[in-house]
């Protein structure tokens, strides 16, 4: 968003110098159709309308596009400020043009689709040399050149030539900020440098103002995500603790449950086996006590039930094996 506001403010400042030396026009007179807002927070839009008027008289409308990073829709947005400007000022002889900051292959300067051919001036910024604006200085174009190209080398000398210029100070401030934002295109670093450098001079420019309040919601923005972000790391660890913990304690309930059953399960068939062993021994004795072992390696305890049962009426131990050979031992009963 800082570099739509910062094309507004640049646009307002520079715009006969783009007129002459970007778009190549002979400029007697210029003037913007919108006036920048004054105390906008953000600005929805980077277009700019102009009303030009040449050498020989001609009055023509010009709609200039400063644009960061090449979009798709870049061509019919344009078309949309065109009519759009058309229609409100009621001149149909209308330049459109768009200033395109980083390269981009897709850039293109023609849009057609089934029903629309719409050609258009497409300037690469980023191609122009940066040299040709610092000597001898353009001081309106001074701004961009961290974005044109050997930019970099030359941004600082750039900037000196502009806090040295004549122009007023609200104008040097406004410009120094926006070659700022715009050198952040290039490297975050370099804005920090000019920053640091004229922070006293940019506090005084509304346009500063506009721009620290975008870099605050940003911040905003960003440090709200931070915060989600380590709010779910911290979530996702205290879950996972209070789920290791809870996972613990249902284990314990679960395995003493499961103790509890398998404890009382064995104590059943240990009762059992007891029975089986004292009533063997009463009603058949030595012979009736040589079962026991197989008896013992029953797993059923239905089985051991009915052993313990036929004991009353068996007449020989050899009944008592019947009844388990009979039925088998698949199953823990």
């Amino acid at each position: 968003m800082e570099y739509d506001i910062a094309a507004k403010v640049l646009i307002e400042k520079s715009h006969r110098a783009i007129l002459e030396h970007f778009l190549g026009l002979a400029v007697v007179e210029s003037t913007l159709v919108e006036e920048l807002p004054q105390q906008t927070a953000t600005l929805r839009s980077s277009d700019a309308p102009l009303m030009v008027t040449d050498a020989r008289g001609r009055r023509r409308l010009v709609v200039l596009e400063l644009q960061s990073e090449w979009e798709w829709d870049v061509p019919v947005r344009l078309l949309e400020y065109r009519c759009r400007h058309i229609l409100k000022e009621r001149i149909t002889d209308a330049l459109s043009c768009v200033l395109l900051l980083r390269p981009s292959h897709a850039a293109q300067e023609r849009y057609r689709d089934r029903e629309v051919s719409f050609r258009y001036r497409l300037v690469r910024v980023y191609e122009l040399e940066a040299a040709a604006v610092v000597q001898p200085p353009i001081v309106n174009l001074l701004p961009f050149v961290p974005v044109m190209r050997g930019g970099g080398e030359l941004t600082m000398a750039a900037e000196q030539l502009l806090y040295d210029s004549p122009l007023p100070r609200g104008d040097k401030a406004d410009m120094l900020t926006g070659m700022a934002i715009l050198a952040g295109l290039v490297s975050r670093e370099l804005t920090r440098q000019l920053v640091s450098r004229r922070r006293d001079l940019m506090m005084q420019s509304y346009f500063y103002e506009l721009v620290k309040e975008e870099w605050l919601q940003e911040g905003r923005q960003v440090g709200r995500q931070e915060g989600r972000q380590e709010g779910r790391q911290e979530g996702r660890q205290e879950g996972r603790q209070e789920g290791r913990q809870e996972g613990l304690l249902e284990g314990r309930q679960e395995g003493l449950l499961a103790g509890r059953q398998e404890g009382l399960q064995e104590g059943i068939r240990q009762g059992v086996l007891d029975a089986i062993s004292f009533g063997l021994d009463l009603r058949f004795g030595a012979e009736g006590l040589r079962l026991f072992p197989e008896i013992e390696r029953l797993s059923r305890l239905s089985l051991l039930r009915a052993v313990q049962e036929h004991l009353k009426t068996a007449r020989t131990p050899e009944d008592l094996r019947r009844i388990y050979r009979d039925n088998g031992d698949t199953a823990n009963g």
